[in-house]
């Protein structure tokens, strides 16, 4: 068998394990464009008159909240001075990144202007991380909050809801499938989707933002489908539209069309129909110039931005409209109105994994790569040193030992090369860098290198293979006694060199199954 065979069969046979380990699934474009029946967002109800933002006065009291397990929370009370009895109150839900009682001073004391007292609890933040978090113990606590806010002799339990954002809105969905009595909700930058499916589409986003080529998203898009049992992350799975029914009160849905994090078509149309599928049509929804924290400008992480325009007037108005009352016919608006969405990408339905399902597996794989090699190292070191002590055993000859080397040390290179490129195009996507240049030419250098990493597998996969039947060839001539002088040596010889040649080629063979996972012999 000659080399040239050898490299097409493998590129061949590495070609088809990488199309098996991609998932059933892939990234659609989005095409399910939701339709607008206004670019204003302004709401208003029919022969309703509402307080508006700037009506009252505030008064603002830090409080301190016993959660049912003893644990104490820090919660910042917004009350509007002079405002009738009775009258509505909203709780606010923090989303990811956010836990303090001072987050959504700007809003709460919007509401709180218009007539709405607010209450923003802290967030217990004790065990939670990007490994674990806990949505079942965080939904306890806020509706422990949100009975102490709703027992107040100042507010009316029946006008009292839930303002949430982003992570947020899954809790509050939480919430309002054990609570019937929520009064309204107000959803702003749901992911409505879990967080896996969410995770592939918004991958898919950033980095087509990145300027990362088509290949290397999609192929990213496989980790999505993995199980990430073994760092936790099971919040990944968290069964957002299990919960979306329990959305029977008055909803209002946010987005900004900045946001590509968030399936902001795919998710306000999930919601209308879940909720109209449950007996509700009283959702508005109101798209902003806004990114994800619904502010203005498109940095998903720049502090101090305001919010967009016209955001709390909307926020004040629907929530005193339902409060007075306001029903799905009540409106005097467009039900689905604002700046025209344009989500990119669709979250998929299903995330079902390919050959390697487990992400614990897949890191383990690529740390034996690199260790494979650095182990034949070490006993080549080892077999160095014997032989200082007894010159009677062979060398590798010249050829074969930098053979070895070649086939050892490019599929540890070209891994963490890979590693590298794939870390700087996931930090580049968050950052919002753009890079199509680098990682045009990044991906082409790197599937040139794969490339030739195979050719080295094949050239020793032949060579061991040539070895191999000379030796059977010796051993063979020696028990028929017809050995002559004249016979060829085999250039391997010895447990210990063969020990070498396994584990460089087993770490050049599990280099090239994560090479063809990550779609570097994709045809």
């Amino acid at each position: 068998m000659n080399i040239a065979l050898a490299t097409l069969a493998l590129l061949v046979v590495f070609a088809l394990i990488g199309k098996a380990m991609a998932p059933a699934w892939k990234v659609e474009p989005f095409s399910d464009h939701i339709s607008l029946g206004s670019p204003d967002v302004g709401v208003a109800a029919k022969d309703v008159t509402v307080h508006h933002e700037g009506t009252y006065r505030i008064r603002e009291s830090t409080l301190h909240l016993t959660m049912s397990d003893g644990t104490v929370l820090e919660a910042v009370l917004r009350q509007p001075v002079g405002a009738s009895p009775r009258h509505a109150a909203c709780l606010f839900v923090h989303g990811s990144g956010t836990g303090s009682s001072r987050d959504f001073g700007d809003i709460a004391s919007s509401m709180a202007s218009a007539g709405i007292t607010t209450l923003v609890p802290a967030k217990r933040l004790d065990d939670y991380s990007w490994t674990h978090r806990d949505y079942e113990r965080f939904a306890d606590d806020y509706r422990h909050c949100l009975d102490w806010l709703r027992n107040r002799p100042d507010v009316n339990p029946a006008k009292t809801g839930l303002y949430a954002e982003s992570e947020g809105t899954w809790i509050s969905t939480l919430i309002t499938d054990r609570d019937h009595d929520i009064a309204f909700a107000v959803l702003s930058s749901a992911p409505v989707v879990s967080g896996r499916q969410l995770m592939a589409m918004a991958a898919s986003a950033y980095l087509q933002e990145a300027g990362v080529p088509a290949s290397v998203r999609q192929n990213t898009a496989k980790l999505m489908s993995m199980d990430f049992a073994p760092f936790d992350l099971r919040y990944g799975d968290f069964d957002a539209k299990r919960y979306l029914s329990s959305l029977t009160m008055p909803v209002l849905v946010n987005y900004g069309v900045m946001d590509t994090a968030m399936p902001i078509e795919q998710g306000a149309r999930t919601i209308l129909d879940v909720a109209h599928r449950a007996g509700n049509d009283n959702v508005t929804v109101r798209y902003f110039h806004a990114n994800h924290q619904m502010r203005e400008g498109a940095g998903l992480f720049e502090p101090g931005l305001p919010l967009a325009d016209g955001y709390t007037k909307v926020l004040d108005d629907w929530v005193n409209a339902v409060a007075a009352g306001t029903k799905a016919d009540g409106w005097a608006t467009a039900q689905v109105a604002g700046a025209t969405p344009d989500q990119r990408f669709t979250a998929p339905h299903w995330t079902s994994s390919g050959l390697i399902g487990s992400l614990g597996l897949l890191c383990a794989m690529t740390v034996a790569a690199i260790l494979l090699p650095i182990s034949a190292a070490v006993v080549a070191a080892a077999l160095a040193v014997v032989r200082r002590f007894d010159p009677s055993r062979g060398r590798f000859p010249v050829g074969i030992a930098r053979l070895l080397t070649a086939a050892g040390v490019m599929p540890a290179t070209i891994i963490l090369l890979l590693s590298g490129y794939l870390a700087y195009a996931g930090w580049s996507a968050v950052m919002l860098n753009r890079r199509s240049l680098f990682f045009a030419i990044g991906w082409m250098v790197l599937r040139l290198g794969a490339l030739c990493n195979m050719v080295f597998a094949a050239w020793l996969l032949v060579r061991c293979r040539r070895d191999l039947r000379e030796r059977m060839h010796r051993t063979s001539s020696h028990d028929r006694g017809s050995g002559r002088s004249g016979d060829s040596v085999a250039a391997i010889s010895g447990w210990g060199q063969w020990l070498v040649v396994g584990l460089i080629m087993a770490g050049a063979l599990l280099s090239l199954t994560l090479m063809a996972f990550w779609g570097l012999f994709d045809l």
